[in-house]
Order: structure tokens, then C-alpha cells, then sequence
């Protein structure tokens, strides 16, 4: 005769897992102020910073890093400079675009509610 099969420990790691979860209030989304999902202005302007300073960085790394394996210094430095500085400016319009989407969202959502 074979032994009954036990549940999983996971298994029943994953049932906790999800009652658990059931029971919280739902937890604030990245960003969130907790002002009813409007990021605060320093929020932007850290996020904004930060992926600048990333880009950058990233970009003269990566020239720093095929100069000294290539030995084309300063050149390949200068021009992963200018794409990083390229790719930091189109982080910055996209951020915007999406902050003012998110406005236009809460303002027609305003709107209709209020119109109700």
C-alpha cells in the first residue's frame, strides 16, 4: 500500500500567502503621495534625476569601457556621452508625458464624477 501523498509545504506557503494578501487594504503604487494617486513633486524630481545621472553614467561607462579595449580614447567616451545625455532627455519627455496623462486621467475622472 502507498503513503498518502502530504500537501506541499509551498503549496500551503502559497494558501497563507494569498489569505494574507486577501486581508490587507491594497498598499499604495509606486509613486503614490498617498493623495489619491498623485505622485509628489519632489517624487518627480528624484525619479527624473536619478535617471538622468543613470544615463549618463551608463553611457560614459560603457565609452570608458570599449576605449580602454578598443584604444580609441577619448572617442568612443565622447560618443556614448552624447547618446547617454539622448537617452536621458527622451527618460525626461517620456516621465512627462506619462505625468500628464495621468493628470488628464484624474481630471476627466474628476470631471465625470462630479458631472454624476
Amino acid at each position: 500500500m502507498s503513503k498518502p501523498e502530504k500537501p506541499s509545504p509551498f503549496e500551503a506557503l502559497d494558501a497563507k500567502l494569498k489569505a494574507a494578501q486577501a486581508r490587507r487594504p491594497r498598499q499604495r503604487q509606486r509613486g503614490d503621495s498617498g493623495r489619491g494617486g498623485v505622485p509628489s513633486g519632489i517624487g518627480v524630481g528624484m525619479r527624473m534625476a536619478t535617471e538622468i545621472v543613470a544615463a549618463v553614467g551608463v553611457g560614459v561607462g560603457v565609452g570608458l569601457v570599449l576605449d580602454s579595449w578598443l584604444g580609441t580614447k577619448p572617442w568612443l567616451m565622447i560618443l556614448f556621452l552624447i547618446l547617454g545625455c539622448a537617452a536621458a532627455f527622451m527618460n525626461v519627455i517620456r516621465t512627462g508625458r506619462e505625468l500628464e496623462r495621468q493628470a488628464k486621467e484624474r481630471k476627466e475622472k474628476t470631471r465625470h464624477d462630479v458631472g454624476s
